[in-house]
């Protein structure tokens, strides 16, 4: 299909509503004493986090230092009238002393001219490296999870190491940012294609091993998807920077209840104009899901009966990850590349449920168990081409991405129950239902940003995205009580089309003054869809724009303060999956399914952020949420005793938050890295009979410690607490953790081994009580997550320090709603 399908002209008719007012801003005396610059290396790539000091002459006395940006830059402000020069330091380069330069009060910014580092020939080896990033970073967008730098990270899972990351809360397949659900979940700025339970299974099958770092982004911009109303969690994978050819070989090793494993390659081959790079992962965790039941039904305020149930599941995932990629430097502004990952997770679960039945005076009159059976591939393949030019003389720059995209699904699922009286006899047929689940979806997209700086204050930002999605389900049910007469059953199969099409465009406004800082931002999307059950003839279409505008003000009352305040406004589309009406069952009582009439959900957010010394942070947000998308456990309309998990929209949400983070170095070998949140979320609606209007304050507690011990060991242990929280009809319990790890480097630091043990006394646990007016439910759940973990890692190859470069590709939200499959 080409390109043009979904650039059609027609489908375009909403730009032309696209007129952005921005604030127009004075600036004839606002440029007194800053300086500016941006440093390269020797293929004149930026330079992220490189070390830019700044020295008083005539007596050389150090004022200030700062890290350069992504894009290279660096900014000093407030600075005194007076003489100057810069020394500009990065690992495996040599240090840049730059001539002397005069700041004069009242003048125009003092801008550097382009810094260009030369390496320094020294292998990583020979060069003794004393500081390392710590487990958590605060920045003014952001929050960073260091997690190679982390000793309990090791031998875990992708998800084993977000229920460790600060203001994330994990709840069974639920993931959210400070108690605020429609998370977007990216890999390298790349939004992956998971929601619901297909995410938790990706992320439980992610070895910690292939990550860098977690950014978690809580208020984004409007150049990012208008989706995601609590925020953006960016996995970083690990890739090479270093020049020459170079690797790091991982391999882990950990025993709860049963054994898991991984092993993961990475290779880079980089030389002045041309870096290939590649890498494999295998991860085998073998894991349970022991959940217990006792679900009560009612009729006018009576009890008509009860089930109470146990669900044991063990469920092995094998998860193989390849990607491989490359860039190629045209010429000093003009890079081209290519992106290419294949991933497949296989899955086989096999559950025993047990069920006794009660009347409703809670005497037990029958039982019933149910056997399952169920084998998952869940393969997806993407590729990405990108090109990004830079302008020489206006440093303007311009990117372009191409993304195609794949993802299906094939699963034979088979259930068979008995029925049982109190004697222990069979006292009807079993019955056994098959269900033969098949999915596909295509993804194409592109996109283009354009960014113009004017003077050396401010810049402008513009962009334009178009994506086409198709999604194909279908699932056939067979009643094969019968082996040789098997009966299609029609209730609950389903054939599920799905055509997307999402037009957007965005501007951005930067404008920095010696104290304050804007960024003014509108972005609008179109959306055009169109779903049809096949079965039973039902289909919708929807065709809406939507306007998104955000501002973030910062100001830097002195190098001790800084405050800043931020407004947005989102949306979250329903996921590919929720939207999909299949099937899914635990038991004849109880089943999971797609909601096909589910509405997006819009969000304001405002943020009031405070920065002490650089170090401390402290933010108060609030945030309303309207037609939220809400998870439910409720009895199904005109069912006797059947029970459905699905998706709802609600009236609204109001949630308001107090965060902190607070580290603290409380000697020489030991850091403590702490944060706190305490959150109120409030919800409002109406679904199965009963009316909604709770929520409760919710406090989450993390710490994590260091341990340097000399001589290459380092210990790590972290804590966590979550008190009660109201999440619409149900009402969990509170959970803590405590783990612990150590680590021995060797070989030049080259190679490491760690030993750790998590959920120590197996407290991080789910339970929960769920009310309705005629329904009942307190479950249990137990899982793998008291685990003994040995890893090892080792880094070899050449190390001459070079930057690496890193693409987001123009698929963004459309991936992330797949609900299909994974993304490595």
């Amino acid at each position: 299909m080409s390109l043009s399908i979904f650039i059609h002209p027609s489908r375009f008719r909403f730009l032309g509503l696209f007129v952005i007012s921005l604030l127009t801003i004075g600036s004839s005396h606002l440029y007194a004493n800053t300086i500016t610059g941006i440093v390269k290396d020797s293929i004149y790539q930026p330079v992220d986090v490189a070390t830019v000091s700044l020295f008083r002459l005539p007596d050389s006395v150090f004022v200030k230092a700062e890290l350069t940006n992504v894009d290279g830059s660096f900014a000093f402000v407030e600075i005194p009238a007076g003489e100057y020069y810069l020394n500009v330091s990065f690992l495996g380069f040599k240090d840049y002393h730059t001539s002397s330069f005069v700041v004069n009060d009242g003048s125009a910014a003092s801008t550097i001219p382009e810094i260009i580092l030369k390496p320094d020939g020294l292998a990583l080896a020979e060069v003794s490296v004393v500081a390392q990033k710590p487990f958590i970073e605060r920045k003014s967008d952001r929050l960073i999870v260091n997690v190679e730098n982390s000793i309990l990270a090791a031998g875990a899972s992708g998800m084993e190491v977000l229920e460790r990351a600060p203001g994330l809360i994990v709840n069974g397949d639920n993931i959210t940012i400070r108690g605020r659900a429609g998370v977007i979940f990216m890999i390298d700025g790349k939004v992956t294609p998971m929601s619901g339970q297909e995410l938790a299974n990706y992320l439980r099958a992610m070895p910690s091993g292939s990550i860098e770092r977690i950014e978690i982004i809580t208020n984004p911009s409007a150049k990012y998807d208008a989706a995601g109303n609590a925020g953006i969690i960016d996995i970083r994978l690990k890739k090479e920077a270093n020049m020459g050819t170079n690797g790091t070989l991982t391999a882990s090793y950990s025993q709860g209840v049963y054994p898991k494993s991984g092993i993961g390659l990475s290779l880079n081959r980089r030389s002045k104009d041309l870096n290939i790079f590649g890498g494999y992962n295998y991860n085998y965790r073998e894991g349970f899901n022991e959940l217990h039941l006792y679900r009560a039904f009612f009729e006018d305020g009576e009890r008509t009966g009860a089930y109470d149930q146990d669900n044991y599941m063990v469920i092995p995932y094998h998860f193989h990850s390849v990607r491989v990629g490359a860039d190629y430097t045209l010429s000093p502004s003009t890079v081209i590349g290519i992106l290419a990952n294949a991933n497949i997770n296989l899955i086989d679960k096999d559950g025993q449920n047990k069920s006794l039945v009660e009347n409703e005076s809670q005497e037990v009159i029958s039982a019933f168990t149910t056997s399952s059976e169920s084998e998952e591939m869940w393969p997806s393949y993407s590729f990405n081409g990108n090109i990004k030019h830079t302008f020489p003389k206006g440093k303007q720059e311009l990117t372009a991405d191409v993304d195609f995209a794949r993802y299906w699904n094939e699963s034979d699922q088979a259930f068979t129950t008995r029925y049982y009286d109190l004697n222990g006899e069979e006292y009807l047929p079993y019955y056994l239902l098959t269900g033969d689940l098949n999915g596909n979806l295509s993804i194409r997209s592109f996109k283009t940003d354009f960014s113009y700086p004017i003077r050396d204050k401010a810049k402008m930002e513009a962009g334009l995205k178009t994506s086409f999605v198709q999604s194909d389900n279908n699932l056939a049910f067979y009643d094969e009580s019968d082996i040789h007469n098997p009966v299609f059953d029609s209730t609950i199969s389903n054939h599920f089309l799905y055509d997307e099409l999402i037009n957007a465009a965005y501007l951005n406004f930067h404008y920095n003054w010696t104290k304050l800082s804007l960024q003014s931002g509108l972005r609008v999307e179109q959306t055009i869809a169109d779903g049809i059950q096949l079965i039973n003839g039902q289909s919708f279409s929807r065709d809406y724009t939507n306007f998104f505008p955000s501002v973030f003000l910062n100001y830097n009352f002195s190098e001790k303060y800084a405050m800043g305040v931020n407004m947005s406004r989102r949306l979250d589309r329903p996921s590919y999956q929720q939207l999909n009406p299949f099937k899914y069952y635990l038991d004849p009582s109880t089943y999971r399914e797609g909601n096909p009439y589910l509405n997006p959900q819009f969000t304001w957010s405002f943020e009031w952020n405070h920065t002490l010394y650089q170090r401390y942070t402290a933010t108060l947000a609030f945030a309303r949420t309207t037609q939220n998308i809400t998870q439910v456990i409720a009895p199904v309309e005109g069912e006797d005793r059947i029970t459905v998990q699905t998706d709802q929209n609600l009236d609204e949400v109001d949630y308001i938050s107090l965060s902190a983070g607070i580290p603290v170095t409380v000697a020489k070998w030991w850091d403590s890295q702490n944060s706190v949140s305490c959150y109120v979320s409030r919800y409002h609606g109406h679904y199965a009979e009963t009316d909604l209007n709770d929520g409760n304050v919710v406090l989450d507690v993390r710490t994590n410690n260091t341990f340097l011990l000399g001589h290459d060991w380092s210990a790590e242990l972290n804590f966590s607490y979550h008190t009660r929280e109201i999440y619409a009809f149900m009402d969990l319990d509170p959970m803590w953790a405590l783990g612990a790890g150590i680590q021995k480097q060797f070989r030049n630091k080259r190679s490491n081994l760690k030993f750790t043990f998590t959920d120590i006394f197996w407290t991080n646990l789910p339970s929960a009580f769920i009310q309705y007016t005629n329904y009942e439910e307190n479950f249990d759940v137990y899982r793998d997550t008291r685990l003994a973990t040995l890893s090892y890692t080792h880094r070899f190859g050449d190390s001459q320090v070079a930057p690496s470069r890193r693409r987001a590709g123009g698929a963004e939200d459309e991936k992330q709603r797949a609900g299909q499959g994974v993304q490595g």
